[in-house]
């Protein structure tokens, strides 16, 4: 996999290593990956190595895999916005296009 658990861990901040936690990462940085291959057509594993890999894609995986990490245990990815007025406004972020979307350049493009 591109994404390690302990790398998620330091960006997501989220350092819980119980076993069942562990496996619950490693599902969700799988599942980025795949999201990210299907969105840009090919293995970025079979076509970069390490050193030349697109930051973006390391990126993109870290953003969705998080934001995953964020809904599990009944949580829902929001963001919250207070104004001065008391008012508030939440965003959802469980569209990934908003992650995917620094991987354009990248993408196989062919039918």
């Amino acid at each position: 996999m591109i994404v390690t658990v302990s790398r998620l861990d330091d960006y997501s901040g989220n350092h819980e290593d119980s076993a069942a936690a562990v496996q619950i990462k490693e599902i969700f940085l799988k599942s980025a990956q795949e999201i990210a291959e299907g969105y840009l057509g090919f293995d970025p594993e079979g076509r970069w190595d390490e050193a030349s890999r697109p930051a973006a894609v390391t990126l993109s995986i870290l953003r969705i895999a998080t934001l995953m990490l964020m809904e599990s245990g009944g949580n829902i990815g929001l963001t919250g916005k207070s104004f001065q007025d008391s008012s508030r406004t939440f965003v959802s972020y469980s569209n990934y296009r908003k992650y995917l979307q620094p991987l354009d350049p990248y993408r196989d493009t062919r039918f």
